[in-house]
């Protein structure tokens, strides 16, 4: 009972010290007393603040990981759609160029008919040299049509036609070999190929470094004066009557993506040799 009654007078007395303080801070009474509370306190406060601040800051940063990580993330797809495109553009700006060179030696010539083809494959054996187009026999395509690059430079011939491809044996092929003749020259022989590198040996007259070696005619199964390379080299003694030429063309077929096959022009004669 006395334990009972001790309690009851406590906290009537710490809810009579509440209303009395309420009464004093109304009137402004405790203000000279908060004053030297904060005065006193204010340095354990900022040094509580200090002590914790890096905790604080490290949650914070934590959430900025995150949201740099997601950041980083979508930037990086970004970039790589944008180097996708970047490739697609620039690829069509190569076909684009290659098919703006066809124009040249599409209009040269009204009597000739030139049909632009895209190549599909490029096939290469030890001694072979083709490449495989996406034009066939549909498309007016047949067996021994000439084949030029894009600035008119022959390349091949059509070997096999079929509806909607063809197979174009190019003249660095083995199996291939070339009626051919010195530009502005009574000089003139047969132009071969060795599976990698184009010869060009002599029947009759005389041949430089530098000389243009283009298509005689003679035999009927290509067109004259059409480009096949340049002079490079002469291989043997020069006493060699009939030396081994060796001849550059000026097209790289390893990055070849477009060709112009000459349809309007029917060989006299053409033998696929086996």
């Amino acid at each position: 009972m006395l334990l009972f009654s001790r309690y009851t007078y406590w906290v009537g007395a710490m809810v009579a010290l509440a209303v009395l303080l309420a009464i004093f801070g109304r009137a402004g009474l405790l203000d000279p007393v908060q004053d030297v509370f904060l005065r006193v306190t204010g340095p354990a406060e900022e040094g509580i603040s200090s002590a914790f601040q890096p905790v604080a800051d490290f949650f914070g940063d934590v959430g900025d990981v995150d949201r740099l990580q997601d950041e980083n993330r979508r930037l990086l797809s970004e970039n790589e759609n944008l180097r996708n495109e970047n490739a697609a553009l620039r690829a069509d700006s190569f076909r684009l160029a290659e098919l703006e060179e066809a124009l040249g030696p599409v209009t040269a010539d009204p009597a000739v008919v030139l049909l632009t083809s895209g190549v599909l494959s490029r096939i290469q054996g030890l001694l072979t040299r083709e490449l495989r187009i996406d034009r066939g026999s549909n498309h007016g395509v047949a067996v021994g049509n000439p084949v030029l690059s894009t600035q008119g430079t022959l390349i091949g011939t059509v070997t096999e036609a079929l509806p909607g491809s063809s197979f174009v044996r190019l003249l660095t092929d083995s199996r291939s070999s070339v009626a051919a003749q010195v530009l502005g020259s009574p000089a003139d022989g047969i132009a071969t190929g060795d599976g990698g590198a184009l010869s060009f040996e002599l029947v009759e007259g005389a041949v430089n470094i530098g000389d243009t070696v283009v298509t005689s005619g003679l035999g009927g199964a290509y067109p004259s004066d059409v480009p096949i390379g340049e002079v490079t080299a002469i291989l043997g003694d020069s006493q060699d009557p009939f030396p081994t030429v060796r001849l550059q063309t000026t097209v790289r077929i390893s990055t070849t993506r477009t060709v112009l096959v000459m349809i309007s022009f029917t060989p006299a004669r053409f033998e696929v040799e086996e």
